[in-house]
């Protein structure tokens, strides 16, 4: 997986951003806060079959398949988007220079700058992305 970035400090906030999300993901897997919107698509699947009519046929059943693949979307949705699982390192992320050729402005490459010698981690902790 390649990342691109245009600008030096963009190439080194990369990082700093996955290290963010991993935190946040930290916080709302301690706290169960992932959980809510599980149980709003029970609340919200028991609510819609209460509220159709008796011709439907089994509300019960109905309402139980209803649940079972809206919590599978769910689920997809969080093991690629939510848990993070392939660590970020910084040589994955190229400079591209191509926008700012076609600018004509002359950006610095980062072993240029300051960030040269920036590492994969950041205060001890290493970054992690998402599928």
């Amino acid at each position: 997986m390649t990342l691109y970035t245009t600008d030096y400090l963009e190439y080194y906030l990369t990082l700093a951003g996955w290290l963010i999300h991993n935190g946040v993901w930290n916080l709302l897997t301690a706290s169960g806060v992932f959980a809510l919107p599980f149980v709003a698509i029970v609340l919200q699947e028991w609510l819609r079959s209460r509220a159709e009519g008796a011709d439907e046929g089994n509300k019960g059943v109905l309402s139980a398949m209803r649940i079972e693949n809206r919590t599978f979307v769910a689920i997809v949705v969080i093991l690629f988007a939510g848990i993070p699982f392939i660590p970020v390192d910084l040589s994955t992320i190229r400079f591209d220079t191509s926008r700012s050729a076609q600018c004509q402005v002359n950006v610095p490459l980062p072993a240029e700058t300051g960030w040269s010698n920036a590492t994969t981690t950041l205060n001890g902790q290493s970054a992690l992305v998402p599928v």
